[in-house]
């Protein structure tokens, strides 16, 4: 490791690591920096990198960093030597290059689904996981911020503005990806294809340190479901959950992102129980594999040990009020066997046991977390139970409203209502509309009890579905999550053609108004969005 002792002050703005530091360098390395830049540059691998560079064969007199220099790849970036001929080398590494840049309003998605600038990341960058693209295997992924830089633009600077009426910020050598690889956005033509991802998400909010779980709410509910009141077993879960730092559980915790995601789930295709005999704590989860895939790896970030993901073929022979129907479907599951897992769960709000035959609510702290927290849990839930996005063909392409059920027995039907009662005001906050809460009798159960299926009926509304599939979304539900943002950019080129078609109605008007010919009137306005006949009845 680089130590600052280890540089010689030569002025107030050049810093040497002598050729004596290390054995195999062939000259010194000079920095040029203030003290506090120096400083700042040990916080990466880039003077390490500096003193490499000093190593190699026919480097003369001196391997300089300037200022701005951070860490490359293997060669610093603002690093410069000169070699001579016959040993010196061309290193690939050290082969310059602009630094391509986006304004700083520019808004980041987060690996939780919440919006920043790069301008106010500059504090929280180290810490933070950005979404991005993984291009060669062409699947979403995240990554870590490797280094934040902000400069005056040394380059020209566009506004590129899509036909979803999306629009960024960014310097001539900035990089899209287009159908033939990474271009330069100067390099780019209107009319041009460029990816994007239609995910919205939702700004940022700090969250709280109010304090949502603490030591005698797990005692409380290990002794009403473990069947023990005190002893070493409580004191093992709680020991196990301080142990990683999740009790107490604030709103502010690193782990309650993930928490939220993993609540969600269970309160759709999930069940969380203790043993009758054993009082051991169990979560399953059910699902595809490669969302399952996706839950382990949520399960091990909060530090818990998922199973092996677990496959069986399974019979089924349900009797609804339209009928008998006998079908087989392969099941895939995973577990969680920990009692300290399940009772964070259920110290959160999750119901433990079937949840069609008992009575439970949404969290009311949901209510007071930031809107980004809400969304987790909201993904999460509708990547498990709500209706895919899919498009009436035979009617114009638009969308039918999307549906969010819940099944419920004889007995506890009223609190489905309520439940999804809470949904609805959650959803509120997201401009997404609901229209209605209908409730339908299903089959009689072998116990003799009714079930009766609760529907929540979203809007239809375009604004309102860019809200639900833009905003929210799917989590852990990869296949619903990808059609979500092909039908949420569906619908905002859409709005832009309606637009444009009712701007060019108005116009239409005003120019008969003011005595143009038809033909004219044709002419000036006739194109891709308009045809004469819209134009004839405008």
């Amino acid at each position: 490791m680089i130590r600052k002792q280890d540089f010689r002050k030569i002025n107030d703005y050049l810093w040497e690591i002598p050729q004596t530091f290390r054995k195999d360098m062939r000259v010194p390395a000079r920095l040029y920096a203030t003290e506090r830049m120096l400083e700042a540059t040990l916080g990466d691998r880039s003077v390490e990198q500096l003193i490499n560079t000093a190593t190699l064969p026919g480097v003369l007199k001196f391997a300089l960093a300037m200022p701005d220099i951070h860490q490359g790849y293997g060669f610093p970036i603002g690093g410069v030597i000169a070699t001579k001929l016959p040993e010196g080398v061309i290193s690939p590494g050290g082969v310059g290059y602009d630094i391509n840049c986006l304004a700083g309003e520019t808004q980041i998605l987060h690996d939780f689904g919440y919006t920043l600038s790069i301008a106010d990341m500059e504090r929280s960058w180290p810490n933070d996981r950005l979404r991005c693209q993984h291009l060669e295997e062409g699947r979403e992924d995240t990554t870590p911020i490797v280094r934040y830089l902000k400069q005056r633009p040394r380059r020209p600077v566009y506004r590129l503005v899509t036909e979803g009426g999306d629009e960024v910020i960014a310097t001539a050598d900035h990089p899209f990806w287009t159908p033939n690889g990474m271009v330069a956005l100067e390099h780019l033509s209107p009319g041009d294809r460029v990816a994007r991802y239609p995910f919205l998400g939702v700004p940022y909010e700090p969250p709280s340190d109010s304090v949502l779980v603490d030591t005698s709410r797990i005692e409380r509910i290990l002794t009403k479901y473990g069947g023990e009141r005190g002893g070493n077993r409580q004191a093992q879960v709680i020991a196990h959950l301080e142990r990683r730092n999740l009790l107490p559980l604030r709103f502010d915790s690193p782990a309650l992102p993930h928490l939220l995601k993993l609540l969600g789930y269970l309160f759709g295709d999930g069940t969380v129980h203790f043993s009758a005999s054993s009082g051991k704590g169990v979560a399953w989860f059910y699902g595809k594999r490669e969302d399952l895939m996706e839950i382990q790896a949520v399960i091990a970030a909060v530090g818990f040990t998922p199973s092996p993901i677990y496959t069986r073929k399974r019979g089924h022979q349900i009797q609804t009020m339209y009928g008998e129907y006998t079908f087989e479907r392969e099941e895939m599951a995973i577990k969680v066997s920990s009692s300290a897992f399940a009772a964070l769960l259920a110290a959160l709000g999750m119901p433990i046991g079937a949840k069609a035959t008992q009575d439970y609510r949404l969290p009311g702290w949901l209510f007071d977390a930031p809107r980004w927290q809400q969304r987790l849990f909201l993904a999460a839930f509708f990547g498990a139970e709500l209706s895919t996005p899919r498009p009436f063909t035979e009617r114009n392409h638009n969308f039918p409203p999307p549906v969010l059920s819940l099944n419920k027995r004889e007995g506890f039907v009223e609190s489905g209502r309520q439940f999804l009662q809470d949904i609805s005001r959650l959803l509120d906050g997201f401009g997404v509309e609901t229209k209605a809460i209908t409730r339908r009798a299903e089959q009689v159960n072998q116990d003799g009890r009714r079930s009766y299926r609760w529907r929540l009926v979203l809007s239809s509304r375009p604004e309102s579905l860019i809200n639900l599939w833009g905003r929210i979304g799917f989590e852990f539900n990869r296949r619903q999550q990808r059609l979500a943002g092909l039908a949420v950019e569906y619908l905002k080129r859409k709005q832009q053609r309606v637009g444009r078609r009712n701007q060019v109605a108005q116009q239409a008007v005003a120019m008969q108004a003011a005595g143009y010919a038809p033909a004219t009137i044709y002419a000036e306005l006739a194109g891709d969005d308009v045809n004469r006949r819209f134009l004839e009845r405008s």
